[in-house]
């Protein structure tokens, strides 16, 4: 008996050390279970979180390009039904006679003004052709011929009508060109700068005429 209560009296300081140890033991794998959970509540936090929390958010102010499109043609329209002329003057040279000049900056392919006469048919344009060739002096050259859904049409700008386009002399390396739009389903004519063009500066183009006929009438078409 005494064996016994000597071996219960050694060994409970074992026991104790046993018991305290998985105490503190249990309250340490707390304490840790508690920070691991805190830990991972602040890893989910920080994982809902977005970016633009951390950086403010900067809108562009760029248009869609099919916006900016349509924008340029309306744009483009306002001009040619208000037969703009802004940066255009016409003046009189010596051995060209009347002519248009810049006043003004344009940049290549900016609009310059509307090639406007009278929209013809392609058979009415011919008989009309004949007519003016019997009188060449007159009537000068200013019938411009164009496809437009596969049907041909002409521009007669011969009428005297106030416009500039008409005026526009040729020129084989000239610095204007044609450009075919549609304008409420109908074809337009409108000249547009080929390259940069300062102010001073006469515009030309090339008027694509190739007739021997009618180069012989027009000598200066071959210039």
């Amino acid at each position: 008996y005494q064996r016994r209560v000597r071996g219960l009296l050694f060994g409970a300081p074992k026991f104790c050390f046993v018991v305290c140890w998985l105490f503190s033991s249990m309250s340490g794998l707390h304490d840790l279970c508690n920070m691991l959970a805190s830990l991972n509540r602040n890893i989910s936090s920080t994982r809902c979180q977005k970016l633009t929390d951390f950086f403010p958010v900067r809108r562009s102010k760029r248009q869609p390009l099919s916006k900016l499109k349509d924008l340029e043609y309306e744009q483009l329209k306002e001009k040619i039904v208000s037969k703009s002329t802004e940066g255009l003057e016409i003046r009189v040279m010596e051995d060209k006679g009347r002519g248009v000049f810049s006043t003004r900056h344009f940049e290549r392919k900016e609009f310059i003004v509307e090639y406007s006469g009278t929209l013809i048919s392609f058979e009415e344009a011919k008989r009309r052709e004949v007519e003016y060739g019997k009188e060449p002096e007159k009537y000068g050259c200013y019938m411009y011929y164009f496809v437009f859904k596969n049907k041909k049409y002409c521009v007669d700008g011969t009428a005297e009508d106030g416009s500039y386009g008409r005026l526009l002399n040729h020129s084989k390396s000239g610095n204007v060109e044609s450009k075919l739009v549609n304008v409420n389903s109908k074809p337009v004519l409108i000249l547009i700068a080929k390259e940069d063009i300062n102010p001073g500066t006469e515009l030309c183009y090339d008027y694509g005429e190739r007739s021997k006929d009618i180069i012989q009438s027009h000598p200066w078409l071959n210039q």
